[in-house]
This record gives C-alpha cells, structure tokens and sequence, in this order.
C-alpha cells in the first residue's frame, strides 16, 4: 500500500502541531519540513508523534526555503533529527552530508534528488548511485518539460517495483508541476512507499501537489496497485476537470481496481509518443483535440458515428491499438429526452465546433432539424454539409423558430464568465435551452432563459451522461449514474476532485 504523507510547511512548532493533530485521520506519516520551520522544537514534536515523521530541511536549489548559503546550520538540523529517534530523515544527493547519511544509513534514510529544469536523463544510473549510500527510499523528482518525460519516468519507476522489504523501503519517483499530476496518483503502481500530498488546497509544499483528502477519497491512492487499470482525461488544461471526480466515484461504486488521473500534455504527438510508458487502458479526449485525435486511429477502430462527426472523445486501448468513439451524442439525446420527444422537433446549435458536430449528428440521426448557427459562417456550412443540417451565420438566430437551443460555444464559462452566446431578446417562452457549459452551473444563458419562462438543460446533465457512455465503454460494466451525478455536483461544489 502506498501511504499519504502530508508535508506540513507552517512556520512554527505550535501550527505544526496543530495540523499534525487535525490530519491524523488522513495521514500516515507527515513530513516535518524544517526549511520552514523558523523555531525548530523536535523534541515536542517526537512527543506528540501519533504518525510516522519524516524529517526534510530541503535547500533553496532543490525547490525548498533553507538558504543555499547556509549549508552548516542545515547539517546541523539534519544531524540532530539523524541523531533522534524520529523515523525517517531525508538527505539530498547532493548535500555532501556524508555524516548525516552515514548515522542513518539503513535505519530510515531518504537520499533524494530534485532537478528543477527537467528530468534527469541518467535515471538508472542515478537509482544506483543513491541506493548505493544505504538509502531505505530513493526520492528522484523532476519537472518535466514534455508528458514524454512523464511517460519516461513512470516507466522507469515500474521497472524498479518495489517486492517488499519494509514499509519505509522502495523508490519515490515523482514529476512536479500540471504535467506531472498522475506521477503523484500512480506511485502504488510500482509500490512506492509512499507519496506526498498538502495538508489543504493552497498549502502545497511543491508544485502539482494535491490535499490529502483528494489522494486519499478521490483518488483511493492507498489501493492502486499493479495490476489497477488507469484511465485519464488528456487535455491541455484539465486540471479543474470534473471527470476525475465522476469516473472515479464510479469505478469506487462497482468495486473496480481502475483510476482515472488527469493527463495534461502540451501537445497530441507528445501525448501519443508516452502512450506506452503511461500504460493507459483508455481516456477520453477533450478541447482541443477531439478532431485532430482522428488521424491517429486506426480507419476501422473508429466507431462510424464518431468518424462522421469528426471528434472522438473516447479511446480504449485494446492490444496495443486505440479504438475511438463518442458520447457526445449520448450528452446531448438523454438530458434532452426527459424534456421532450426530440423526433421531429427543431432543434438550433449555436456553435461549429467538435461538441456541436457530434451534437448535430445525433440529433439529425434521431429525426430532428436541426440547424447550426456560428460566428464563423464558413463553419457552421462545414457542419451542415458533413451532417446533412441547416446552417448560417449567427446573426440569423432570430429567422426560425425553434423548440431546442443549445449553446455549444465555451461563451458564458469560467474562460468567458458572464457572456451571453445570444442575445437575451432571442430567448423564447416555452422552450427548451440547454447549455453544455458546465462550470459555472448557472450560466448567464441559462439564468435569463429561466427568467424568460423556458426549460432548462445545464452542462452537468450532458457531462454525466457523456461519461455514463464512456465508463461503459472501458468497462463493459453498468454506470451508477446517480453516484456519477452525486459526484460531478460535489465537485461543483468543492468537494475533493
């Protein structure tokens, strides 16, 4: 099992002791770091100990707050926790420490390292050389540049799994920043003894860590392990994401050894070319790759609604291929449908994007007609064409009536809050307005569409019931949907992701 150890970075003993005592359900260690510490009492602190502590004082070159400078005073404190009966101590590589390592050396020593501008590329050699020292735990962290360099890491993490030898023994390996999210989630994977985690949101010791409520109930990091399935949401800013929240209440509701991680990445080949490191059995695909994803699968492992639309926002890894598909279609019939029959029923998209495509093709495949409507003519005609719908540009929303509207746009979101895609004159007594904007939940769109008497759809029905699409795809098992919605809304309202 790997632990959560909370790094605890207040300024004095006495808020130490205090957070110490708040978390003790939570964590299973904490991590004492004395390069924060301003009036060091470890005495008081072995005293209240009801976890295991692991003692850091970690220099200003190696992403901590201890002067650089001051080398003795940080020997100094590091030999009286090596000299103390606190569990573990940890000890940079390059430290020069040889005293400190040599009094802890097989008895709760963590030799680390910390490369602030990459990761390092001579990871074996580098294992070898900290292991070497007697170290009971290897910590190499890098930041990476690319989600290749994730991808590589968390390779070479798994080569190293851990087969037992102690609770405190094995190798950390982790990526620090929004690209190194899942290296954080995944460590039980390899059976890494532990990972790290903040005491609360805003509190974090090092970049892209996260609390130890979202590790620990979000994520059940305490029981991944090698054979978990990992599934994930690729994007370039997903880290806000309320998919990890859904799939994971899921996977916790059927009783399923899987995970879903966020997967930020910089680009599409990136992502492509770590694909085999990150050892994925399927993610879904959002902005704003759910077209430019096509090119990379296999003709006949596209499902045909999919390739029509042009956007995938589904993928499961089977045998080593990528088949894709999408819910999209789904996120939009069955909110829909407990409104109104959709058959024959004018239906107007605002917006010409993948989520409108796929939107469309549902929509004309179950008897409506539909129209696309966009700022950009020319692709709302592109939309038309391939779907075989009504298009125009936006300025003639008011030339047809319509039962349906949907706003398909990211206008009214947390990138564009408080916008309108549509005047609000055009709204119409009556009927139906969906917006597929799910953060904030109360859209301006959606707000003056109840004030103007019509019913409502928001995003978060379409986010659940596209994810019930994908959960199943990957699983071949049920959704439970109400815990699915349960999630997403907790989510919403800052419950741990």
């Amino acid at each position: 099992m790997t632990a959560i150890c909370v790094s605890l970075t207040e300024a004095t003993t006495e808020a130490t002791l205090a957070r110490m005592a708040a978390l003790a359900p939570r964590a299973d260690l904490f991590e004492i770091r004395a390069d924060f510490l301003g009036d060091l009492d470890l005495p008081a602190l072995l005293r209240a100990r009801s976890k295991p502590l692991l003692f850091t004082c970690r220099p200003e070159s190696e992403g901590g707050r201890w002067p650089d400078s001051d080398p003795e005073g940080r020997r100094r404190r590091l030999r009286e926790a090596a000299e103390s009966e606190i569990d573990l101590v940890d000890v940079e590589l390059r430290a020069g420490f040889d005293d400190v390592v040599a009094a802890r050396a097989g008895r709760g020593l963590v030799v680390s390292f910390h490369d602030l501008a990459g990761v390092p590329g001579d990871l074996e050699e580098l294992r070898a050389e900290m292991a070497g020292l007697g170290a009971d735990v290897v910590k190499i962290v890098g930041t990476p540049r690319s989600v290749t360099d994730l991808g590589r890491l968390m390779a070479f993490a798994r080569g190293h799994s851990a087969g037992g030898g102690g609770r405190w023994r094995g190798l950390v390996a982790l990526a620090m920043g929004p690209l190194g999210v899942a290296s954080r989630i995944l460590g039980g994977r390899h059976g890494a003894p532990f990972t790290y985690a903040a005491p609360v949101e805003g509190r974090e010791a090092a970049p892209g860590q996260l609390p130890a409520e979202t590790l620990a109930d979000g994520y059940r990091v305490r029981s991944i392990g090698a054979e978990t399935r990992v599934y994930g949401i690729l994007g370039v800013d997903i880290l806000r994401s309320l998919s990890p929240a859904i799939h994971n209440r899921a996977f916790a509701e059927r009783g399923l050894d899987a995970v879903y991680v966020p997967l930020q990445a910089e680009s599409l080949p990136a992502f492509l070319e770590a694909l085999p490191d990150l050892g994925l059995s399927g993610f879904s695909v959002t902005r704003p790759w759910k077209s430019d994803i096509l090119p990379y699968l296999a003709s006949d492992h596209v499902e045909p609604s999919a390739g029509k639309a042009g956007s995938v926002n589904t993928v499961v890894v089977r045998d080593g291929r990528l088949v894709g598909s999408s819910t999209d279609g789904d996120g939009v019939l069955g909110p829909l449908r407990h409104h109104l029959v959709v058959t024959d029923r004018s239906v107007t998209i605002v917006g010409a994007g993948g989520a409108a495509r796929a939107a469309a093709l549902a929509l004309v495949g179950v008897g409506a007609r539909v129209r696309v409507l966009a700022r950009r003519p020319q692709q709302s005609a592109a939309v038309g064409a391939d779907v075989g719908c009504a298009h125009g540009p936006l300025d003639a929303l008011s030339d047809e009536p319509w039962d349906v509207l949907i706003n398909a746009t990211p206008v009214g979101s947390g990138a564009r809050p408080g916008e309108m895609p549509i005047p609000e004159a055009s709204l119409r007594p009556g009927t139906v307005v969906f917006d597929m904007v799910y953060e904030p939940r109360e859209t301006p769109l959606l707000r003056a569409a109840r004030s103007a008497g019509c019913r409502t759809i928001d995003g978060v029905e379409m986010l659940v019931a596209q994810a019930v699409g994908q959960f199943e795809a990957w699983t071949g098992v049920p959704a439970p949907v109400e815990a699915m919605t349960e999630a997403a809304l907790g989510a919403l309202a800052g419950e741990p992701r």
